[in-house]
C-alpha cells in the first residue's frame, strides 16, 4: 500500500531484506501499489496473478478482502501465543468470530496533538476529565490563542463527536447505536448530550472561524504556533513536520472522560496497518513464517526507526516524537477502530449521511436535538430497505 519512495516502504524493504538474509531460499517480488492496492490486487487476482502476501489499512481489508473469503486463516499456523506479543487489543481488533486473518504491523493512535510550550505558558495541565479540557481552553484563551482547531472536513469533524459516545456509552458506541435498526438509539439522552458537547466546545475552545478553514488550514495552525492543538491521528507530527520544524515541543493526550460515562479515558481509537496472506498463496508456510518475522522485535524496530511510525509490538519503543502515543497505546483498556468502523462497515451511509449531517451539526448549522431526530428516521428508513 506505500508508494517506493515513501519510509514506510523503505522499511519494508530493509524487513524483506533482513528476513531473506535469514532464509535464503526465500526472496521477495514487491509491487508498490500506493493506498489503492486491494482494488489493484482484485483485478490482478481476476487476471491470474499469484500473489502471497498485501497490506493495507486494517479497517478496509475486514470489509474487503478478509470479509469476501480471499484472506488465509491464521489460527493454528502462528504460534499459540502469537497474539501476546503484539500491544492490548491489536491481534483480536479485525477477527471475525473469533477468527484471525490480519497481522496489524503499524499502529496509529487519534489523540490530541499539541504544543506542550503553549500548555505550559498557560499553566495548565494534559485533561483527563472533559470539564478540566474546558479549564485547559480557558487558561489558553488568557494567551489570546484558542487551545484546539478543526478543519471543516467530514472525516476530522467526526473525531469529536464518535469520540464522546464513545465516552458516554462504551466502546464502538457510534456503530452500536447504527446497528439499531429501529433507529431508536440516536434518542437515547447521552447521544444529544454527546452532540451538545461537541458543539460547546465552538468559542470557547475551538475558535469559531476555525468553520471557514479547509483542509489542511486548520492544522496547519498548530504548526505555526497560532493553536496549540488538533484532535488528530497519531500521523499528524509527521505530516507537519516540514511546517513545523524538527524541534517543535508536540505532546499527546488521550480524549478524556465524561462524567457518568462508560468508557474510560485509556480507551482509544486506531487506525492499523495490516499485512494478510492470501487464501490463494502457493506457498503458505513462507507466508506466514514472514508475517511472525514482520512483528518480530527486530523487524519492528525498522518500521519505527526507518518508517517512523508506531509499532505494534509490545516492548518496542515508538519514535520519540509520538513517546505519550506509544504510552497510550501500551495502556489501552479497549481500542476500536476509527468512528467504530462504521465508515468501512457502512460506507453508503456514512457518506452520503452520517458524515455530512454531524459536520453541519458540529459547524453549528444544525440543532444538536434536530441532527439526533434525523439520524434515527434516516437510520430506520436505511434498515428498512436492506
Amino acid at each position: 500500500m506505500w508508494n517506493e519512495p515513501e519510509p514506510q516502504a523503505v522499511a519494508l524493504r530493509a524487513i524483506m531484506d533482513a528476513y531473506t538474509a535469514a532464509h535464503p531460499e526465500t526472496t521477495f517480488s514487491a509491487v508498490w501499489n500506493g493506498r489503492a492496492n486491494q482494488t489493484k490486487l482484485r483485478s490482478a487476482l481476476q487476471a491470474g496473478t499469484k500473489v502471497d502476501l498485501m497490506d493495507q489499512d486494517g479497517d478496509q481489508l475486514i470489509g474487503g478482502l478478509q470479509k469476501q473469503g480471499l484472506a488465509l486463516q491464521l489460527d493454528g499456523l502462528v504460534k499459540a501465543d502469537f497474539g501476546a506479543s503484539l500491544l492490548p487489543g491489536v491481534f483480536d481488533i479485525y477477527a471475525s468470530e473469533g477468527k484471525h486473518y490480519q497481522v496489524p504491523y503499524v499502529y496509529n493512535s487519534v489523540n490530541f496533538w499539541y504544543n506542550k510550550e503553549i500548555l505550559e505558558e498557560a499553566g495548565a495541565q494534559e485533561p483527563a476529565t472533559f470539564d478540566e479540557l474546558l479549564a485547559m481552553c480557558d487558561a489558553v484563551r488568557k494567551l489570546d490563542k484558542y487551545a484546539l482547531v478543526v478543519d471543516n472536513d467530514d472525516t476530522y469533524a467526526l473525531y469529536y463527536f464518535s469520540y464522546l459516545l464513545e465516552r458516554k456509552l462504551g466502546v464502538n458506541a457510534l456503530v452500536t447505536t447504527f446497528e439499531d435498526k429501529t433507529g431508536e438509539s440516536w434518542l437515547k439522552p447521552e447521544v444529544l448530550k454527546a452532540a451538545q458537547m461537541a458543539q460547546s466546545l465552538w468559542g470557547r475552545c475551538i475558535p469559531d472561524d476555525a468553520r471557514g478553514f479547509q483542509y489542511p488550514a486548520g492544522q496547519q495552525t498548530v504548526a505555526l504556533g497560532d493553536s496549540m492543538g488538533n484532535l488528530n491521528g497519531s500521523w499528524l507530527p509527521a505530516e507537519l513536520s516540514s511546517s513545523a520544524g524538527e524541534d517543535f515541543p508536540w505532546g499527546a493526550f488521550n480524549f478524556p472522560s465524561v462524567e457518568g460515562g462508560k468508557g474510560k479515558q485509556t480507551d482509544l481509537q486506531v487506525a492499523l496497518l495490516s499485512m494478510i496472506a492470501l487464501e490463494s498463496s502457493e506457498h503458505k508456510e513462507e507466508a506466514v513464517d514472514f508475517l511472525e518475522f514482520l512483528v518480530s522485535e527486530e523487524a519492528q524496530k525498522i518500521i519505527v526507526e526507518q518508517g517512523s511510525v508506531g509499532s505494534t509490538r509490545a516492548g518496542v519503543a515508538w519514535p520519540a516524537i509520538l513517546e505519550e502515543a506509544y504510552q497510550a497505546a501500551t495502556n489501552a483498556t479497549a481500542i476500536s477502530n476509527i468512528y467504530g468502523g462504521v465508515g468501512i462497515n457502512y460506507p453508503d451511509f456514512y457518506t452520503t449521511i452520517l458524515a455530512p449531517e454531524q459536520n453541519k451539526m458540529f459547524m453549528g448549522q444544525t440543532e444538536a436535538k434536530a441532527f439526533v431526530e434525523a439520524m434515527a428516521a434516516d437510520t430506520k428508513k436505511y434498515w428498512e430497505a436492506k
